[in-house]
């Protein structure tokens, strides 16, 4: 969603730019160029949880406390590794990049 996001504003911004000068003046164009003219890349940096080795088909619907903790523990692993790569996810795009995903369990470490 987030690339096709991206095109419709690249799309619009060409429009735009094609445009006489008086209709780029009308106040809806402008609404329109304002709201959705900006193309800037974007970066998604995917937080997933990873099922162990030693969880079984009623993981859905365990809730205990020892359960729960260690899914927190998880989940403040992950976003500690993804913070001390910050350099991948926060560095800035090629000019052709668009959309960049990042999926820190698989690309990192």
């Amino acid at each position: 969603m987030a690339r096709r996001e991206r095109r419709l504003r690249q799309a619009l911004e060409r429009l735009i730019a094609k445009l006489p000068a008086e209709l780029k003046e009308d106040a809806d164009v402008g609404l329109l160029g304002k709201l959705w003219g900006h193309c800037a890349s974007t970066s998604i940096v995917h937080l997933i949880y990873r099922e162990k080795y030693y969880e079984t088909q009623s993981k859905d619907c365990e809730f205990s406390r020892l359960s729960m903790e260690n899914h927190w523990q998880a989940g403040v692993n992950d976003t500690r590794r993804t913070l001390r790569h910050e350099e991948q996810w926060l560095s800035p795009p090629d000019a052709l990049a668009d959309v960049r995903t990042f999926d820190i369990t698989r690309n990192f470490d």
